[in-house]
């Protein structure tokens, strides 16, 4: 039982969901409970999960098809009283927070006809009042009658591992069983030909089986192609990178040179790729993960390349630049692949690496793409138009959130992006502080402006720090609850001047040493700094 280290957990923390659901589109707690056991039967054949898997998700899906290969109607509810569809499509969207889109797939069907069928049962059931419904189904989930579906679901997945041994005996006896009877035949046929048989000449006629190697894919250049032109198609599909198991932590992470603007690409590709990474204190002498720029230096800051780390894409408007989410303790790190056109995280401590989207398609960068991290470190958002994406790095689970539950701070992007030109938002989500005076409507109110994002209303003016000459402010990111980055370059010419960390309430105002203060920033473990 080595392999389901962790399905009993798995089924108690959701069969309670799976059967409240059940209950739903069966009327019945007697099918609710089969139905949810035989999703857990489903789940557990591909047990473990891969990681960028999303266990709950499998089960309501491998729930919602056996539920329409029978369907069933045992209770007298108005939901069991309509046509099965339909009555799917309500309980998966509005109960279970699947998207139209989601179930669309899952039923083969156009999503208009998924949109359009959901408003016709809310239209039946609660004369349109959607909120209603959901609250009524909320509270018929809710009085389901859930025993302890663990032993159950255990003795399954036992039986199946005995059902499997027995298989694999099988398999193993039947190629043993073919050689003895190849291996007799080959004897008797021996035996006829020495006693000059009618089947002597079957031997001598016999051709040998050859081995068909499999040819190496060709990897030389195109006719004609030079040796420029071939190194800039390599460099242009850098490998997946493997983060190193290592001590140090993430300080900050620099973009690499990209190419000119002249270079052309399908919509959605990749035109520039490739972060630095300066590491923390912690990585033993002579066995930095990466390479070192210390020249031997005392104590040694060694940096990691992340080749394939994304800087832009060919879709958009070139406003918004690809950077990479750090968490605050420098553990972990996000960004988009352009080896593998997803988004993924690394884990510095450990190594692990998690899948936080699933392939991209040219319509999910559009309108432009990004990666957040949550203030512990624990969850990762990945935007996609429309869509936002959460994952959980501890569990891999990953769930779509619904725009009910988008920040204030999201939702004033728009806003913001009009009226500054240097922005960030707080770890919570309930502020931004911007740098006035970046647009022609703000000339007049120079300084950092800290907004309550909900009301857009601006809290505090605070004085841009003092760079000893006329300077000129960019937002570069919060560095905790309270404090944020900005960085100053002179007004006249636009020469650097250093970072400075700005508390948000005082407006006390502090340099930060040992920073890059020209060029993309993005920080990591603040707290070293």
């Amino acid at each position: 039982m080595r392999r389901y280290i962790g399905y009993r957990e798995f089924v108690q923390r959701d069969q309670r969901s799976l059967v409240g659901t059940a209950l739903l589109l069966t009327g019945s707690h007697e099918h609710a409970i089969r139905l949810t056991l035989r999703a857990f039967h489903t789940v557990a054949l591909t047990w473990p999960p891969a990681v960028w898997e999303n266990s709950t998700t499998h089960a309501q899906i491998a729930l919602y098809r056996r539920f329409l290969q029978r369907p069933s109607a045992a209770g007298d509810t108005a939901l069991v009283r309509i046509p099965p569809r339909r009555r799917l499509l309500v309980v998966a969207c509005l109960h279970d927070g699947r998207t139209h889109a989601e179930m669309a797939a899952v039923l083969g069907l156009p999503e208009e006809t998924v949109r359009a069928e959901i408003a016709e049962a809310v239209e039946t059931l609660t004369k349109g009042d959607e909120k209603r419904l959901v609250t009524r189904m909320a509270t018929g989930a809710g009085e389901a009658s859930v025993p302890d579906l663990t032993a159950p679901a255990v003795r399954t997945v036992r039986r199946r591992r005995r059902r499997g041994a027995m298989l694999a005996v099988t398999a193993a006896l039947v190629p043993v069983a073919l050689i003895v009877v190849f291996t007799m035949l080959q004897r008797g046929e021996v035996l006829n030909s020495a006693l000059g048989g009618p089947d002597s000449g079957a031997i001598q006629g016999h051709e040998p089986v050859r081995a068909i190697s499999t040819p190496a894919p060709d990897t030389s250049p195109p006719p004609g192609a030079s040796p420029e032109t071939t190194a800039s198609s390599r460099a242009a599909s850098p490998a997946p990178w493997r983060a190193p198991r290592t001590s140090s932590v993430i300080l900050y992470a620099v973009p690499d040179r990209c190419p000119g603007k002249g270079v052309r690409a399908r919509p959605g590709d990749v035109t520039c790729a490739g972060w630095t990474l300066r590491l923390g204190p912690g990585a033993p002498q002579g066995a930095s993960p990466g390479r070192t720029d210390c020249e031997g230096a005392e104590p040694c800051a060694p940096t990691l390349g992340v080749p394939d780390a994304a800087q832009r894409l060919a879709h958009g408007d070139g406003r918004h630049r690809l950077d990479p989410a750090i968490s605050r303790d420098g553990r972990r790190i996000a960004y988009l692949s352009a080896a593998e056109r997803r988004y993924v995280a690394h884990d510095l401590g450990s190594g692990v690496k998690r899948y936080l989207s699933p392939v991209l398609a040219p319509g999910d960068t559009e309108n432009g793409t990004l990666v957040s991290v949550s203030p512990d470190g624990r969850h990762f958002t990945v935007t996609l138009g429309e869509r936002r994406l959460r994952t959980d790095f501890t569990t891999g689970a990953l769930t779509s959130v619904p725009a009910a539950r988008t920040l204030p701070a999201e939702k004033a992007a728009p806003w913001l992006r009009e009226r500054y030109a240097s922005w960030a938002d707080s770890p919570n989500g309930r502020y931004s502080v911007a740098v006035g005076g970046g647009k022609a409507a703000h000339r007049d109110a120079r300084g950092l402006h800290v907004i309550d994002a909900g009301t857009r209303r601006v809290l505090r003016r605070l004085p841009l720090p003092d760079a000893g000459r006329p300077a000129d402010g960019e937002v570069v990111s919060w560095l905790n609850a309270r404090e944020v980055a900005v960085r100053m370059s002179a007004t006249t010419g636009g020469e650097p001047l250093g970072l400075f960390r700005v508390n948000a309430v005082t407006g006390h105002a502090q340099r930060l040493p040992g920073l890059p203060a020209d060029g993309a920033l993005v920080l990591g473990a603040t707290t070293a700094l």
